[in-house]
């Protein structure tokens, strides 16, 4: 069998991805005829090298592309790397509805450094984060099978645990009021005494709940009430070292105000 009829029966099956080992198993060719054949379908764009042995198939509807959607591949990509993931932060938010502008990246937050992967049109993130296994996580249907992606709850602590990747605050805050709706505030309570994010996080996310214009009073509030604000120390919403001594604080969520927050509705 030749590489190309390979190509057609995984695709058949639905399977859109192979490692470079399981092919050369499979057609019995040596390596320097897998990598011309390879290289020649690379060029024709139905397939793309995406990271190590694993190759992404592109089917013709995604010719134009190069490759397909990021949420195709990414749970058999991680599996292939032998690494924990979960769909994080301004992608996990989009899938719950509330993306007021589309993401630029796929975010993914991984157990491993790993360096960003740029092919054609798309841009996955990579976060480290070694307490992943913590995180509450629920499987979503994608095309070709399922992929592990934060909770709504985990989600609006990971917005502002990873805040530089998220825009900062004025965009955090448009999307955490999007958010809502999908929020289930009892869950939201038991990750916040969880220990799973630290308490500056939970300090910053009760903060931004509570301002008017998010109109989550009611879930910052319970949010408050679920936890021991006695471990509350003063809190820059930015972390930074040369804050003045007039910098605006909440006394309630013991956070430092330096930076202005516009939601954008």
């Amino acid at each position: 069998m030749r590489l190309i009829g390979y190509i057609e029966n995984q695709e058949a099956i639905g399977k859109l991805w192979f490692t470079k080992t399981e092919v050369l198993q499979r057609l019995g060719c040596t390596k320097s005829a897998l990598t011309q054949s390879m290289h020649y379908l690379i060029q024709k764009k139905r397939l793309a090298r995406i990271r190590g042995d694993f190759i992404l198939i592109v089917p013709l509807t995604y010719k134009n592309w190069g490759i397909t959607p990021a949420d195709w591949f990414i749970d058999p990509l991680m599996k292939t790397l032998g690494l924990s993931y979960y769909i994080a932060t301004l992608t996990a938010a989009e899938y719950y509805g509330a993306a007021h502008q589309k993401p630029m990246q796929f975010q993914v937050v991984t157990n491993q450094y790993l360096r960003d992967i740029k092919y054609g049109r798309i841009h996955i993130h990579f976060i480290q984060n070694h307490k992943i296994l913590s995180v509450p996580t629920q499987r979503i249907q994608v095309q070709t099978g399922y992929a592990l992606i934060a909770t709504p709850e985990a989600t609006a602590f990971d917005l502002c645990k990873y805040y530089t990747a998220c825009g900062y605050w004025s965009n955090i805050a448009t999307v955490l009021s999007e958010l809502l709706e999908s929020i289930n505030i009892d869950k939201l309570c038991q990750i916040a005494i969880s220990n799973i994010y630290d308490a500056p996080i939970v300090q910053r996310l009760g903060f931004i709940l509570s301002r008017p214009e998010i109109a989550g009073e009611k879930i910052a509030e319970k949010l408050y009430q679920s936890i021991d604000s006695t471990l509350f120390r003063l809190t820059p919403l930015t972390p930074r070292e040369d804050l003045p001594k007039d910098t605006p604080r909440d006394d309630k969520w013991k956070i430092l105000i330096n930076e202005e927050i516009e939601i954008d509705i």
